[in-house]
């Protein structure tokens, strides 16, 4: 849980601030109830320090930070595997191992949506929508689920292209045109590969979207839409597979959004589609 982990980041805080989130932690089913003046009460401090502690962690205020607050609390005790620290050890059961794993990729996309701005959505899908060409640029693991997501907007009548050459995607970056959109997907919005193709986009004026969890890296400051996916940075943490869960679900959202636009248009097409593939008997036909 994004905020919940922020908040457990005790080197991030003060110590008025470590009393304020220790009281907040231990009686997290009151702070439905409770004011700003209330709370600070309660946790021997003020309301300014409790202010204060909301915009150290990113949020307007004590209002956006209750709803958030709630939100993954009952997010987390809905799970009956809560996530601590590194989710897998050698300590974990096959049984135990199964619900975690759920419980991993559950919380992924309730933290993904969460984050999720309408308006910019429909915004993004509008410019997908328009483009002739949406290009992904990505490497090493998320190649692939840039591939997998270029087939699913094939099937919705939306051209889509990936490579998996550095060169082919600097090329692509370099002689497309306005007719283009580019998604970017990167978990640390540091490659130097991504930064240099992001570089000619962004001179070239063709408009771009970055799937990543960090607002402020190089990448998603030479890119238009910045799409905030979950993540966590350490391996053993499950952090590629919490991020690539994050990103399907994300690319799913937007699929499933142009889907609903064109929904007639695109049932025509399927439906001819296999009506051709329903003639054949080629061996090799296996659905």
């Amino acid at each position: 849980m994004r905020l919940l982990k922020a908040m457990k980041e005790t080197e991030r805080f003060n110590s008025t601030e470590q009393s304020i989130i220790k009281y907040i932690l231990i009686h997290s089913k009151e702070i439905a109830d409770l004011s700003i003046r209330e709370l600070a009460e309660r946790a021997f401090a003020s309301p300014a320090a409790i202010f204060r502690l909301c915009q150290k962690l990113n949020l307007k205020g004590y209002t956006e930070f209750k709803i958030k607050f709630i939100s993954e609390i009952n997010r987390t005790s809905a799970l009956e595997y809560p996530i601590k620290g590194r989710p897998i050890t050698d300590k974990n059961p096959p049984d135990s191992i199964v619900k975690k794993i759920a419980a991993l990729e559950i919380e992924s996309i309730e933290e993904t949506k969460n984050e999720m701005d309408i308006q910019q959505l429909i915004r993004v899908a509008g410019f997908i929508a328009d483009a002739k060409t949406v290009d992904f640029y990505a490497f090493d693991v998320n190649y692939y689920i840039a591939q997998i997501t270029a087939y699913n907007f094939l099937q919705i009548k939306k051209n889509a292209v990936v490579t998996m050459a550095a060169n082919s995607q600097y090329m692509r970056a370099l002689t497309c045109d306005n007719t283009h959109v580019a998604v970017f997907l990167s978990r640390t919005g540091e490659n130097k590969r991504l930064i240099d193709i992001a570089k000619i986009l962004q001179k070239r004026k063709i408009k771009s979207f970055l799937l990543s969890p960090v607002k402020n890296s190089t990448l998603a400051g030479l890119i238009d839409e910045f799409l905030y996916i979950a993540n966590t940075e350490e391996y053993l943490d499950m952090g590629n597979m919490i991020f690539n869960v994050g990103v399907r679900y994300y690319q799913d959202v937007l699929f499933s959004i142009l889907l609903s636009q064109d929904y007639w248009n695109i049932c025509r097409t399927y439906t001819e589609f296999e009506d051709i593939f329903g003639r054949l008997k080629d061996s090799w036909h296996l659905w």
